[in-house]
This record gives C-alpha cells, structure tokens and sequence, in this order.
C-alpha cells in the first residue's frame, strides 16, 4: 500500500505544463517583443516596452477575476457534487469578463496619448510608449476568451489544448513581430499588433475547446436571481487580481523611482532585468497556482488531509523550478542580456551585478506564491490579499525608495529584502489569527471531521482485499459496530474490483481510500484517475447491472458519485448501528 495523497501528486505533476503555459500567456507576449524589438529597433525601443509594463497588468485586473475566481469556484462547486451551480459560475465568468475586457480595452484605447505621457514622464519616449499601447489595450478581450477556455481546459483534462492555447497564439506572435517590424516596417506598433494577431489566431482552439464532449462545464440560461454568483465569483478571483493590481503599481511606482535615480541608461539595464526576472515569475507563479484548482477541489470535498499534501507536494516542485531558473540566472547574466541585443560594455557590467543581486528574490517566491494560492483556494481572503499588498506594492516601494539613495546596487537589493520582508509579516499574521480564531494550525485549516484513515493501493485486483480488510480493522479500533465495519469493507472491495476492472487504464495505477467515522455515521471516499465509471448506474458489456455494485447499494444508506480534474469520486455513507 502507498501513503496517501498518490494521485494528488500525480495529478499536480499533470496540469503543471498547461499552469505554466496559462501564467506564460500574461508575461510571454512582453518578453517576447522585448527580445524581438531589442534585436531589430535596438535599447530605446525595448526601453518603452518596458515603461508600458505597468499597462501589461492593469488591463488583466478585471478578467484575471473572472478566469481564476470563475474556475476556482466551478470547482469548489463540482467538490460538492454541486453541478448546476458550477455550469452557472462557468456561464457568467465567460459572459461578464469578456464584457468588462472590451470596456476596459475601449477605455485604454481612447486614453493612450495621456497614458503614455504619464508612464514616460512626458520624456522622449512617449510618442514610442503611445504606438505600442494601442494594440496593448486592443489585446484584452481576445487574452479574456483564450485564458478563460485556457483555465476550464487545464481542470478538463484537456492538457494539450490548454497548453497549446498560449503557445499557439505566442508563437504566430513570434512570426508576426517579424513580418510586421522587419518586413512592413510598422516600428514598434507592429510588436504590439503581431500580438493581437497571435491571440487572435488563438481564438480557433477556443473554438475546439467550446465544441468538445469532455468538458465538465457547460453554457446555461442565467436569469437575474443567478447574479449573486457574480459575489462569490468575485471574492474567490480577488487575489489573483490584486496580484496585476499590485504588480500595476510596484511597476508604475519602480520605474520613476529607476528613471529619476539612474536615468535612460539605468531604464535600459531596468528593462533586460524585469524582462527576465518575468522567466522567474512564470515559472513560480505557475507552479504555485497549479495548486489552486487543486486545493480548491479538496476544500469543497472538506478533505483537509488532502490540501496538505497538496501544499507540501506543490511548495517543494515551486521551490525546485525556482531554484533551477535561480542558478541559471546567477550564472549566465552576460548571455541572457545578449537575448535583447543588450551589449554596452559599461551597461553590460553594471548589469550582471544588479541582476545577480535582483535574481537573489526567486529563492523567496516559492513561499510567498504558494501561501498565496492556499489561502486563496482555502477561502482565507484576507490572509491572501495580505500577501499579495505586502508583496506587490507596500514593502518593495518604500524600501526601494530608500535605497536608491545610497546607490544602484542596494536599489536592486530591494526587490530581495521585500520578499523576506513580506514572508516575514505574513508569519506575524498567521500566528496572530491562529490565536484570535481558536485554530491548531498556522495555516489556519479547519479541523479534520470525524476521525479519518486516508491511504492509496495500487489499482489492480489484488490490492482490493487487503484494503478492505485494513478498513474493517480501522473501523473496529473506532468503535464502530461489527456490520458497519463490515459494510465499508465489502463496500471498498467491491469499488477498488470494479474499479480495477472496467476504469483502469495504463496510467490510473492508483486508488486512493478515505475513511471518516463520525458518531452517528461512517463515510467511504474512493478515488481514482481512471476512464468514467459511475458506480451509480454503471452496467458491464452486456448492458447488465454489475452485481457488486448492486451489493454495495444494498449495504450502504446513501452513495454518491462526482466526476471532478478528471477524478471518479465516489462517496458512499453507512449509518452506524
């Protein structure tokens, strides 16, 4: 037998590349033109790009809620076997952020000119800042339906598509800078319009995604009394937006502080720098939001075991990739700034040192981001959006703001020292609530209900006996009746056989088993990753009810079935007698 929590693992390890790809898809487009416009319009060019990043986050606050908040919830919902209301939540996040998009994409759009004063300080560089913003703010309605499908088809199951989505539309983005800059040469508007067109491009595998029998999520007909989802939609998807509303600021407020405290050529060495560390950002974002359909599923089963070896799993791959692309970016800041054509030699040795000292900060997003998405998942708002201020905008600024004074190198020390900074304050408060709400955990997780057993076995029909018979003596050692006991073992027998038989496939090798004995009744949860297989109403290939399950109906008061991140969840319940 296995520890428990095998497929949880697994299944983190699967939606982890289509996570990435969905972070990538905010950050990939800007580092992409970067290195494109520093190779064909050289420094300046790549400079205003950089000056418009604080613009890259602004247009994603509204729709970051409805992509996150709506796909949360819908699975918060299916966790309850609470299908209807999930198709509701699916419904409005779609309608309502691709509205919201195009108002904001209007908006920007008719303010550009302003924008671009304000972001340049009315330098010369604004009329370069302006050309690019207007197919920046163009860009927001297509990100909306490519990263709303993008997030629905990662928790489907259909990892391929949710991954191709943002790679699809960044890679015609690719050709398309080139053609329009190098071969129309429409400067740097034609970055930002090759963009539009790559995302564009995109909306075809929307179309595939839309029109697929695997998805879990369906349109409904919503009628006013259904707006209260907006609420909840709302609430859930706020810290995942006061992240863009915070880098929005921390952006805006670093780059005056950089171009008044270096100048042009300090924004140029700026640029290459938070051009890169975006790579970092990628890469801990996305294995740290991997975990929040995940934890989300988990909260909505009450399975509190399950989230934390979730979160233990998920903070140790966030810290392995981070450590990975640390290493990388400590040794190779001289060939990685070669990626934007980024060569002055005086630039170039100031550079690696401000970078090394920048590149200190991804060893502290592992904890930050992925305390970040628990407390998201967990529906612990305060404590998320706590992280995402203290992270974002309040510690970072100020500290910046003096270190400036000294000289360039502590300026870059800041970025590091906010982060501990931020982890630090971030404890202080978990302490403090954990006193204040009665809890006996930092993390601030409910108690277990009921007295539970939680372990996996291998999915194949010898694992079955041993399982039940390991369920009876849990349940004898709780006092539970000799024919409850025995009613959760045969019950457990019979699904792992079953399971075993007609749901395996070459990559569900695994079952994993949750006991919770309660005083007036005992629950079994079964869970596997195998083909569906509703014991509910399941018949064998001669359309004949298969007589296990129909023993396991007979024995049990109640059982229950949910198909959830491509999970047969079964939940069959026995009174205590």
């Amino acid at each position: 037998m296995r520890k428990g929590g095998y497929l949880l693992n697994r299944k983190y390890r699967t939606l982890l590349a289509s996570s990435l790809a969905l972070t990538a898809s905010v950050y990939l487009a800007g580092i992409v033109d970067s290195m494109v416009v520093g190779q064909i319009l050289g420094t300046e060019a790549l400079s205003a790009i950089s000056l418009t990043s604080p613009v890259l986050f602004l247009k994603e606050i509204l729709p970051s809620i409805f992509v996150f908040g709506g796909n949360t919830l819908a699975l918060m919902y299916k966790g309850r076997r609470e299908n209807d209301r999930a198709d509701r939540v699916y419904t409005l996040s779609l309608l309502a952020g691709m509205i919201l998009a195009g108002c904001v994409s209007a908006l920007g759009i008719i303010f550009a000119g302003p924008t671009a004063s304000l972001l340049a300080s009315g330098g010369e560089l604004a009329p370069l800042v302006a050309a690019y913003l207007v197919p920046l703010w163009a860009l927001s309605p297509f990100t909306m339906a490519v990263n709303h499908s993008s997030a629905f088809a990662r928790t489907d199951g259909m990892k391929s598509l949710a991954s191709a989505l943002p790679i699809v539309a960044n890679m015609i983005n690719l050709a398309c800078d080139l053609l329009y800059m190098k071969v129309f040469g429409m400067g740097i508007a034609g970055a930002g319009w090759a963009t539009v067109t790559g995302y564009a491009a995109g909306l075809i595998l929307v179309v595939f995604y839309l029109r697929s029998e695997k998805r879990s999520v369906h349109f409904v007909r919503v009628v006013k009394k259904d707006l209260y989802e907006l609420k909840e939609i709302f609430s859930t998807g706020l810290p995942s937006s006061m992240v863009y509303v915070c880098n929005f600021l921390r952006l805006f407020c670093t780059n005056a502080i950089i171009l008044s405290a270096t100048g042009t050529e300090g924004m140029k060495i700026a640029s290459v720098s938070y051009s890169l560390n975006s790579l970092a950002f990628i890469v801990a974002e996305g294995a740290a939001m991997t975990l929040l359909p995940i934890i989300g599923a988990l909260y909505g089963e009450k399975d509190v075991e399950g989230e934390k070896q979730a979160l233990r799993y998920g903070f140790s791959a966030t810290m392995f990739l981070c450590g990975i692309v640390f290493v990388i970016s400590e040794l190779f800041p001289q060939q990685l700034a070669g990626l934007y054509n980024f060569r002055d030699p005086e630039g170039l040795a100031v550079f690696q040192v401000t970078f090394r000292i920048l590149s200190i900060n991804i060893l502290l997003l592992g904890p930050v981001y992925c305390l970040r998405s628990f407390f998201q998942a967990t529906k612990r708002g305060f404590m998320a959006n706590l992280i995402v201020v203290l992270d974002g905008v309040l510690t970072v600024v100020p500290i910046m703001y003096f270190l400036a004074k000294i000289d360039i190198y502590m300026l870059w020390a800041s970025f590091p020292i906010s982060k501990a900074v931020t982890i630090a304050i971030t404890f202080l408060a978990m302490v403090i609530l954990q006193k204040r709400l009665g809890k006996d955990n930092l993390l601030l997780m409910d108690a277990e209900e009921g007295r539970v057993l939680s372990f996996s076995i291998e999915n194949k029909l010898s694992s079955a006996l041993p399982a039940a018979k390991r369920i009876r003596e849990y349940c004898l050692s709780e006092l539970v009746s000799d024919k409850t006991a025995n009613a959760l073992a045969v019950s457990a027998e019979e699904l792992c056989t079953n399971i075993a038989t007609y749901a395996r496939t070459p990559k569900s090798d695994s079952i994993d088993l949750c006991v919770r004995v309660f005083k007036e009744r005992s629950t079994l949860r079964v869970r596997d990753n195998g083909r569906v297989f509703d014991p509910t109403d399941y018949r064998d290939d001669e359309a004949q009810e298969i007589t296990g399950l129909q023993l396991v109906r007979a024995l049990t008061n109640e059982i229950e079935y949910n198909r959830i991140l491509e999970f047969n969840v079964t939940t069959v319940t026995v009174n205590n007698r």
